[in-house]
């Protein structure tokens, strides 16, 4: 059975995932940048928390502390310097977006970046390089046109592209994740992730 997932922006984590990576090979597993803005992160902590029981490594900002003192400061050097370390540490970036993205200013700045260091770095060696940079449509806007920026990356729109995602990403068929309880049926009938994402899409 896999092992879960870690936020490798939590100091711990990141040493847990340093002590773990001494006995299996988790160098070579994919870590996902989650880029959201401020009022959507409850969406995004289960999000992730969904990601971390797929054996899936995730950037979440909110256990960064050198971020959120920089934010608590709000020095935006030192913001954006943290923000860029987290993307280059990651493999993949998912932007979670809702009706609120759109007033963002640090969710634009972060797709460029994006693009720049973990897109542009992979292109040569990458065949399917569009799923590093993914889009995740919340409930409020999973039926809506997305802003051109937007609709640069792999969208995904609802659990069932959701459960896909992490199966291309980590490289196993969905059925033994299900089975293993990685992740959840995206029909059934409580999904963890209903009050977020439209199960329909």
């Amino acid at each position: 059975m896999e092992k879960k997932g870690f936020n490798k922006a939590e100091f711990a984590g990141k040493l847990d995932w340093i002590f773990a990576s001494h006995f299996d090979n988790l160098n070579n597993r994919p870590c996902v940048f989650l880029s959201h803005k401020k009022e959507d992160k409850p969406a995004c902590i289960e999000v992730a928390n969904y990601l971390r029981d797929a054996g899936i490594d995730y950037y979440l900002d909110i256990e960064d502390q050198g971020l959120q003192y920089a934010s608590s400061i709000n020095d935006p050097v030192k913001i954006t310097e943290s923000i860029k370390k987290g993307i280059r540490e990651s493999t993949h970036m998912m932007v979670v977006v809702s009706e609120k993205t759109v007033q963002s200013h640090w969710v634009p700045f972060e797709i460029g970046y994006g693009h720049a260091s973990i897109l542009d770095q992979n292109r040569l060696t990458d065949e399917n390089n569009t799923i590093k940079l993914s889009v995740l449509t919340l409930k409020d806007i999973a039926e809506k046109t997305l802003p051109d920026y937007l609709r640069v990356g792999y969208i995904i729109q609802g659990t069932k592209s959701l459960n896909e995602y992490i199966t291309k990403i980590s490289d196993r068929l969905e059925k033994s994740m299900t089975n293993e309880s990685q992740i959840i049926y995206h029909g059934a009938r409580k999904h963890p992730l209903d009050n977020i994402l439209n199960w329909q899409l």
